[in-house]
């Protein structure tokens, strides 16, 4: 006890960082926060970022051997996982920086001089293959089996991931590790922001989709049952549903379903930056998170930290994180979905109780409970290192 650790150098693929890809980002960010809190002093973290990416802060306030940053541009998956980060590892050994640790998300690099903790979010393209290109779904069915088998650690998201992972891969029960994301305190909103979203014609009054647009995610039918409770509902003529995020795979179901909707009814912002996505979080009548397939689902426990109801999906990961902070139902079915925004709009015992245990929800997601889930990850390498 109070015996100080053998120093350990943990290398982690941060590429994702200032890349727009949503979920991807943040996940890496949530990653990186805990990580730096769970390093010794005497400990080196070697991180791999795109160009112009920001560091959260608290790495840049990493004590002791601290932080080693290099920047790349970002190529494609294919050349980033054969030659990028292999390149990349293969300079740090070189240079007397060989890592005890090498941290990839989604794909392992195909060389690597250490043990490698392969971080998957989920298996959508398993179980939900239809929302993939060919070329992706093939690629990852090929792949990420194979890769999961051979990491020395496998990382995931949720509970609900880890069972997932374990029981269609079949690795032992117990053997992989989750990593939860961090949800980040509410910031003052900003007027030039809310300014400029009225100017894009989000109304006073709206129900709000935040998060990328693929078919999983099930936005064209919360859509339909919003204009469908809208026609039925008088109340609700001044009302919008407002989707803020980017397709994927240039898909345009969203907005064929929004085809016959009275004009400002449905309102398309495209990607939207942090400050216009605080405001819209602030200022929504509810959330509507509907997908049908989620590892994790970070939006509805953005939604709850701010004071926002949410509507959400009572399928895969989001009833685990979400518990009874928010109003679940069928995502298949447009009429639950209907009658779900009908009870988070105008139920306002419903909607009180919701904000106070969202609250709650939002804050048993930390940095420290990342912090303790990266202290059981680097253990075993830490034990390893000790005995080389």
């Amino acid at each position: 006890c109070g015996r100080r650790a053998d120093p350990m150098r943990v290398a982690i693929d941060a590429t994702a960082l200032g890349s727009h890809r949503g979920g991807d980002e943040t996940l890496v960010r949530s990653l990186l926060r805990g990580l730096a809190g769970a390093v010794h002093e005497s400990d080196a973290v070697e991180v791999l970022t795109s160009a112009g990416a920001q560091l959260p802060a608290e790495c840049r306030a990493m004590p002791g051997a601290g932080l080693r940053v290099t920047a790349i541009e970002r190529r494609s998956g294919p050349r980033h996982f054969a030659l990028d980060l292999p390149a990349w590892l293969r300079r740090l050994t070189h240079e007397g920086r060989r890592p005890d640790l090498v941290v990839a998300l989604t794909h392992a690099p195909v060389w690597s001089p250490a043990p490698v903790a392969l971080l998957v979010t989920d298996l959508s393209f398993i179980h939900d293959p239809g929302g993939y290109p060919a070329a992706d779904r093939w690629r990852l069915r090929l792949l990420v089996g194979a890769q999961v088998r051979r990491a020395a650690q496998v990382l995931t998201i949720s509970d609900f991931c880890r069972t997932d992972l374990e029981q269609t891969y079949q690795l032992a029960a117990g053997s992989v590790q989750v990593l939860p994301l961090v949800v980040d305190a509410p910031t003052p909103a900003d007027p030039a922001a809310r300014a400029a979203l009225a100017g894009r014609g989000v109304p006073a009054r709206y129900l709000l989709y935040l998060g990328n647009l693929h078919p999983r995610k099930n936005v064209p039918r919360a859509i339909e049952a919003f204009l469908d409770l809208r026609r039925r509902e008088p109340e609700l003529s001044g009302y919008a549903f407002v989707v803020a995020g980017r397709a994927w795979f240039g898909g345009t179901a969203e907005r064929e379903a929004a085809r016959d909707a009275p004009p400002g009814a449905v309102i398309f912002l495209d990607r939207v930056d942090d400050a216009e996505r605080e405001v819209l979080l602030r200022d929504a009548e509810a959330l509507v998170y509907p997908s049908i397939f989620e590892g994790f689902g970070l939006p509805p426990l953005e939604a709850m930290a701010r004071g926002t109801p949410v509507l959400a999906s009572a399928v895969t990961a989001i009833p685990e994180v979400c518990r009874h902070a928010a109003l679940l139902v069928d995502p298949h079915d447009t009429d639950a979905l209907a009658e779900g925004m009908r009870r988070v709009l105008f139920d306002t015992p419903l909607r009180d109780r919701l904000r106070t245990a969202g609250f709650a929800r939002a804050a048993a997601y930390d940095v420290a409970g990342v912090t303790q889930a990266w202290r059981r990850v680097l253990a075993p390498s830490r034990a390893t290192t000790t005995l080389r």
